[in-house]
């Protein structure tokens, strides 16, 4: 890899978390294994210093090959002293490592990564997830994937306990929850954003805490009512939508409308424990599936909401409200339509890179162009979709809006 490469790669701050995707990406997760005839798995996992000296070790001197060691020779004199030491021939991995010196990057990136498809894995199906760590630890050794260990681990032990409890208590409430008990020292940080659950749900917590507290004593639960992942059923006069995904809190939001079909704004907002803004950024979710309408505003600017008897019903007032929502709000991609666009974030930054700042029409039809549309990877999003979707990048911070163009954000 030449040296204007490696350092262009090393400026961008997603390198690592692409690199990291495209490594546990089911497609390409054979780079994961080392390459024959390549010093790049002994070179990961030496101990002959700290990661950021691991560049300059020479990986026969590790293995203490000393036949090895008689036969090497200097680089010639015009080699760039700059650049990696073309005596070691190292796989693809190994030469990502090498652009940071430092392994500890792509285990924390994978750490965090790990976690959110942990937390969101309803069916406690971590097949996918051990073999990767199994990869890894091959590649950078048993001690740094030890947390990751760990997370796999509570994972398993979660669904025993939660089994556990079920038959302890049952009865067909107790299925409704399913947890995840996790050891705080070996996960990332996990946020402590709270909201008023649903009383039923808040019921079955409390009724699985008492029966941990008595399989596991003297521990005791601290929940994360925020993270996790909900699977519901939403039911119209036309139509039942199944098997539909979401966050805790979009649940909250939509539960709220079972009771009472109507609220404002502000109501709302009090019920569940939250700000206004975070209701109001929550609930385009639910918008833009047409399962929540805007009715009216109040002379104090006050939004109504309503949840329609049939799906369909009210189409060109929810077609304003998106219009009026991205213009204003941003907007918030949902869960599902997120997880599908992920795949198109990085082509968008590397139009952004090259090109500086570009209108959201010539970003849609770069994708179309460059992105075939058949097929279940291919770009088919309309241009509304794709906005929400730059929209969100600007909520999180990675792209910039103005004068009608998105770019990348600046780093002050």
């Amino acid at each position: 890899m030449s040296h204007p490469v490696r350092t262009y790669l090393k400026a961008r701050l997603d390198t690592i978390r692409q690199i990291v995707t495209s490594l546990t990406d089911p497609e390409t997760s054979e780079l994961l294994e080392p390459a024959p005839n390549a010093g790049g798995d002994d070179y990961l996992r030496g101990e002959g210093g700290t990661d950021a000296e691991l560049a300059d070790v020479d990986p026969d001197e590790v293995l203490g090959d000393e036949v090895a060691m008689l036969k090497w020779l200097p680089d010639p004199m015009q080699a760039d002293p700059t650049r990696p030491s073309t005596r070691r021939a190292l796989d693809i991995l190994s030469i990502f490592v090498s652009i940071y010196g430092s392994k500890s990057l792509f285990v924390t990136e994978f750490r965090a990564m790990l976690a959110d498809k942990l937390l969101t894995a309803s069916d406690y199906d971590t097949d996918r997830e051990v073999r990767n760590v199994e990869l890894l630890k091959k590649r950078f050794g048993e001690a740094a994937l030890a947390q990751c260990e760990v997370m796999l681990r509570d994972l398993g032990d979660s669904m025993r306990i939660t089994r556990a409890v079920q038959h302890h208590l049952g009865d067909e409430r107790a299925t409704v929850l399913n947890a995840t008990v996790v050891s705080r020292l070996c996960w990332p940080p996990l946020t402590n954003d709270t909201f008023t659950l649903p009383t039923y749900i808040a019921t079955e917590m409390g009724r699985y805490e008492k029966q941990f507290m008595h399989y596991k004593a003297p521990r005791k639960l601290v929940w994360k009512p925020v993270l996790g992942c909900v699977t519901i059923e939403v039911k119209f006069a036309n139509k039942t939508v199944k098997h539909l995904k979401c966050s805790p809190m979009h649940a909250s939001i939509l539960e709220a409308f079972v009771a009472q079909s109507q609220w404002r704004l502000d109501s709302l907002a009090a019920h569940l424990g939250i700000d206004a803004d975070v209701v109001r950024r929550r609930i385009a979710l639910w918008i833009n599936r047409g399962f929540i309408h805007e009715m009216q505003r109040t002379s104090h600017g006050d939004i109504c909401f309503e949840a329609p008897s049939s799906l369909g019903a009210g189409g060109e007032a929810r077609q304003n409200y998106e219009d009026d929502f991205d213009t204003s709000q941003g907007g918030v991609a949902e869960a599902q339509m997120e997880q599908e666009m992920r795949m198109y974030e990085q082509y968008v930054m590397g139009m952004l890179t090259n090109l500086e700042s570009l209108p959201l029409s010539r970003i849609h039809n770069m994708l179309r162009m460059f992105c075939a549309s058949d097929g279940e990877q291919g770009y088919n999003c309309s241009e509304t979709e794709l906005q929400r979707f730059l929209n969100r990048l600007v909520e999180d911070g990675k792209l910039e809006f103005g004068s009608g163009c998105f770019k990348l954000k600046r780093q002050v």
